[in-house]
């Protein structure tokens, strides 16, 4: 048995090294990330300390102390489902502490699970799945198109040269700005802009942190809710500026940047066969497992439907609740059986069909288009989304029943945050 605990120094390290995991995909929460960890030292006979935030983590174990930080972003979901059996198989008490950390390793180390060039596909599927959802004609289609193609590009440029993260939003919103506003000058196209620009800035709109922010802050966790709420509005303020710095380069007045409507040329099913489309591009930029897709997908059109359902019976606000009420409820049952994703990979597509972060871009853009009550109503809307969302997901959970099953299980409880 002490073979298989090992000492503390080894349960330290492991224990380590998986909050160093947990961190770096810090969108998942750290609500329950503190019990995984203790979870993790307690399956080894140790005891440790542990103190989560938005980009750290501090673990104390047998006298020693490690500290470990890195900026969140939304995780590898190949390497969250790897995760769960792993988890399953320590708290199970089936690996010994030295398998386990090399396990863990090799988790760690596993490739990403499409080549660049289909994660640049997938940059183009998510803008034109989003683009078709919330604007269904075939102007939408073909120039969030063309426009995903070019931030793909641009991403997979800006994470193969090793710049800072900051760069690709903000080169992507200048350089989406500058071809919607140029092609809106000349009348290429009509309607709005923002309803052009935004779908292919859509990938890098922080919606999931912005809702894990408002959960963490309506569950107690202030410190990480804030650092993460404030990281998110940095982040929607640099897609912002990438059209005024365009408006500026072409020379034209910033209430070029404007919304306005336009008459729908697709069918009714445009938005089930955009979300269809967006949760393929969801599977191949954050890497899901095949296999895992149809699971992602049945929770993202199921919310889709109720969402579409309750609001048309009762108001957004309302439908949203409701909406993500059965996400959380769908992905935590689901993710509770061993066979299944995790309950983060069934949920993070759903998320986006939300969608609170892009009324937040729009909102400021409209703000600094000159339009004040278009972007005071927008950004009011997503702060009331967020409430509504985060309100649906901690009710769902609270009122489901602790799971009693097998130890397979448990790493679905605790991956819920």
């Amino acid at each position: 048995m002490a073979d298989r605990d090992g000492t503390a120094e080894e349960v330290l390290d492991l224990v380590a090294r998986l909050a160093a995991l947990q961190v770096t995909g810090g969108y998942e929460g750290t609500l329950r990330a503190e019990e995984r960890l203790h979870a993790v030292a307690a399956a080894y006979g140790q005891r440790a300390e542990v103190t989560v935030s938005a980009e750290s983590a501090v673990v104390s174990l047998g006298g020693a102390t490690r500290v470990l930080t890195h900026t969140p972003e939304i995780p590898r979901l190949d390497r969250v489902s790897a995760l769960k059996p792993w988890f399953a198989r320590v708290t199970a008490g089936r690996l010994p502490v030295g398998q386990a950390r090399a396990q863990l390793e090799a988790i760690a180390a596993s490739p990403a699970a499409y080549p660049a060039w289909l994660r640049v596909l997938g940059v183009v599927l998510f803008s034109v799945g989003f683009g078709v959802s919330i604007q269904p004609t075939w102007q939408e289609a073909w120039i969030t198109a063309l426009l995903g193609l070019a931030v793909g590009l641009i991403q997979a440029g800006v994470q193969h040269l090793g710049r800072p993260g900051w760069l690709a939003p903000l080169c992507a919103s200048t350089l989406v700005g500058t071809v919607v506003l140029t092609a809106s000058h000349q009348g290429w196209v009509h309607g709005g802009t923002i309803a052009l620009m935004i779908p292919a800035l859509f990938v890098f709109i922080p919606g999931d942190a912005i809702t894990m922010a408002m959960l963490e802050l309506s569950a107690g966790r202030f410190t990480p809710g804030a650092a993460r709420f404030a990281q998110s509005l940095a982040a929607l303020a640099t897609l912002a500026l990438g059209p005024v710095l365009a408006t500026a380069a072409l020379g034209l007045d910033q209430s070029a940047i404007f919304d306005q409507p336009v008459a729908p040329t697709l069918g009714p099913v445009a938005g089930w066969l955009g979300w269809t489309v967006f949760t393929v591009g969801v599977m191949l930029v954050f890497s899901m497992r095949t296999h895992d897709l149809p699971w992602a997908l049945a929770v993202a059109l199921g919310t889709y439907g109720v969402q579409l359902l309750t609001v048309r019976a009762l108001d957004t606000l309302a439908g949203t609740f409701l909406a993500a009420a059965a996400m959380a409820t769908a992905s935590l049952l689901l993710g509770r059986h061993p066979r299944t994703p995790p309950p983060y990979v069934l949920y993070l597509a759903a998320f986006f069909v939300l969608t609170p972060g892009s009324h937040g871009l729009r909102g400021l853009d409209s703000w600094l288009g000159g339009h004040l009550v278009q972007g005071l109503h927008d950004l009011n809307q997503m702060f009331a989304l967020l409430a509504a969302i985060a309100l649906g997901i901690l009710t769902a959970a609270c009122l489901l029943p602790t799971a009693t099953t097998a130890p397979e299980h448990h790493h679905s409880e605790q991956n819920v945050s």
